[in-house]
Order: structure tokens, then C-alpha cells, then sequence
């Protein structure tokens, strides 16, 4: 079975940041953000995926496949919610910046309930805090 992660930017506050800020950007495009885990994924999901496929194709494929999702502003919220909905995450990657934020977007409501370990975390010099989390079993 294939494992699925999940790259969260997120507020202090638990939201998505706003689309124009320097910090989402660094995040999108720095080597430490989320283009370090692009060139590892089998296959990336985009808002609007279908979970049911989803399921279907996480079965089926080999323990080495690796499905990412990147989760930056509210159409992403709601994969990442469908995601939590029927427990598919293995990994979240949860980049929070050191801002509270106006938009009402939450993410951090749509983060499934399971039993949760860290494993890694890294503090950037622009305040940003990078934590790794793996899904334990029950």
C-alpha cells in the first residue's frame, strides 16, 4: 500500500496564510519547503481528486509509492478534509509560520483526530518552524 503525505502551511491561529504573503512564497518555492519533497512523489493530488479512486489506487500500489498533497489555501483545505474524513494521511509535514492570520480558512479543524508522532522538527531562520508528524498505529 502506498503512502500518502501531506505538506500543510499554516497559521498560528490554524488557517491557511493569505496567497500574497513572503512567507507562504518561501515556503512554495525554497529548497526547504515544499519543492524538497517534489521530486520523491509517485503521484500528486490536486483539489477535487477523487477519494474514492483514491482509496482504490492507495491499495493497489506498492509500499515505495509516495502520494503528496500540498495544502496552502482553502480549495486545498477541503482536499485536506476529505483526506482526514476517511483516515488516508500517513505523513503531515505542517510548515507553521509565525503569523496569525485574517483569512477564515481553517486547516487545522480538518486534521483527522488519529494518533499522531513527531518525528522531525526544523526551525528556519525567517521564524518558520517545520514539523513532521507519522500517523501511529492503533
Amino acid at each position: 500500500m502506498a503512502k500518502l503525505q501531506v505538506l500543510i502551511a499554516m497559521t498560528l491561529n490554524g488557517s491557511v496564510p493569505a496567497r500574497n504573503d513572503s512567507l507562504l512564497q518561501w515556503i512554495q518555492n525554497s529548497d526547504d519547503g515544499f519543492p524538497c519533497w517534489r521530486d520523491r512523489y509517485t503521484r500528486m493530488l490536486y483539489p477535487g481528486y477523487p477519494l474514492v479512486d483514491l482509496i482504490c489506487d492507495k491499495e493497489q500500489s506498492a509500499p515505495s509509492d509516495i502520494y503528496l498533497a500540498e495544502i496552502y489555501d482553502d480549495s486545498s483545505a477541503e482536499l485536506l478534509r476529505g483526506l482526514s474524513l476517511y483516515h488516508l494521511i500517513d505523513e503531515m509535514v505542517i510548515f507553521l509560520l509565525p503569523i496569525i492570520s485574517s483569512e477564515t480558512v481553517p486547516v487545522s479543524k480538518h486534521i483527522s483526530t488519529d494518533k499522531w508522532e513527531l518525528v522531525r522538527t526544523k526551525t528556519f531562520r525567517n521564524g518558520i518552524c517545520r514539523l513532521t508528524y507519522r500517523k501511529t498505529l492503533q
